[in-house]
């Protein structure tokens, strides 16, 4: 299976590939309409019905439909939806679903477009995951700089350096070697 935008004009259902062929079942959401799916959903919000389940599946697709709304548009309103959704999900399928329109986001739009959905994302609990992950890793980074660049002032060798390094995060020598060797100058 494959899921195509709705900008896609020609969608190739066989795909060959020497002596193989393949058959692809082609997922398109150009007949649905994004526009439609929020409409429905602030008219229901203004009755005060509550999205249900589906309704939050459907907008993980919007990105994938047409519409008058450009994508960007889509997925941040999409994402302001599924924020004030909390009570209908668990907090674990809230963070799947920011992470598939994330995904989307980081496929189909550009650089200006994706910095202004990250800092929607940035509000969420997946943000704040990726900020810690970012953090950690920043950290063991600085970490692996200050072990290479000590170990080279006190005249330790390249070698001793590469098992200390090895030692120190665990990991096979060929990645310590990597390390070091970005670090040594």
């Amino acid at each position: 299976y494959v899921i195509c935008s709705s900008k896609v004009k020609h969608p190739r259902t066989i795909l060959k590939e020497g002596i193989n062929v393949y058959q692809v079942k082609v997922v398109r959401l150009k007949g649905k309409n994004s526009d439609q799916l929020f409409k429905r959903l602030k008219e229901n919000a203004e009755q005060g019905l509550k999205p249900s389940k589906a309704d939050l599946v459907s907008l993980l697709l919007t990105p994938l439909m047409s519409g008058r709304l450009r994508i960007e548009e889509r997925i941040i309103k999409s994402l302001n939806i599924l924020q004030n959704s909390r009570e209908l999900i668990t907090e674990m399928e809230l963070e799947k679903m920011q992470a598939v329109l994330y995904t989307l986001a980081d496929k189909f739009l550009n650089e200006t477009e994706l910095n202004r959905v990250k800092e929607m994302i940035a509000m969420t609990k997946l943000g704040e995951m990726l900020v810690e992950d970012g953090i950690r890793k920043g950290m063991e980074r600085g970490i692996e700089k200050g072990i290479v660049e000590t170990c080279r002032e006190l005249g330790v060798s390249f070698d001793e350096t590469v098992l200390k390094i090895k030692q120190r995060f665990c990991i096979s020598e060929t990645d310590a070697r990597e390390i070091v060797r970005k670090y040594w100058l």
